[in-house]
């Protein structure tokens, strides 16, 4: 990816504050969501949807960011993500500097944004003193657009089940 290419994000709120994630990683987006729970999970384990016959485990996205339930802006919808391995049988994502797992995953967001066209000159890479609130191993970096911040999130570090959430 050279430094001046430009890719499409997808964007969605948690609470007020707006994210993105490279397009080419998003299978769908489904809304009225039918989760059923699951027993001994981590907290940040909303449960699963059955997808057209595909169990998908879906993340409370602002749980794992460890989001205060108090900053949610209601639920409803779910980013579901393309699995590694389509990913790496798709040839206009070779490009991604970033990738999914192999497990059927979707995120489970407050609301879902706009698809913007983000130059790579533009993302911030965030500061150690930035928003206390947010780890900075889950961001990826920021940009500046013209009434709010976006936030872009790191993936591989959110899916990441290595990844203690304290």
């Amino acid at each position: 990816m050279t430094p001046s290419s430009q890719q499409q994000y997808m964007t969605f709120y948690l609470g007020g504050d707006l994210f993105g994630i490279n397009i080419l990683l998003v299978r769908e987006i489904i809304q009225n969501l039918d989760l059923t729970t699951v027993a001994k999970v981590p907290p940040y384990i909303a449960g699963v949807l059955n997808l057209r016959g595909q169990v998908v485990t879906v993340v409370d996205l602002a749980r794992r960011l460890s989001f205060d339930d108090n900053e949610r802006g209601g639920l409803g919808n779910c980013i579901v993500l393309k699995t590694s391995s389509e990913l790496e049988n798709n040839p206009t994502s070779v490009s991604l500097n970033e990738r999914t797992i192999a497990d059927k995953v979707g995120l489970l967001v407050d609301r879902i944004g706009d698809v913007l066209p983000i130059d790579a000159k533009s993302i911030i890479q965030t500061p150690n003193q930035s928003d206390n609130r947010l780890d900075k191993r889950y961001v990826r970096g920021v940009v500046r657009l013209s009434d709010q911040l976006l936030i872009l999130l790191n993936l591989s570090e959110v899916l990441n089940t290595e990844t203690r959430v304290e």
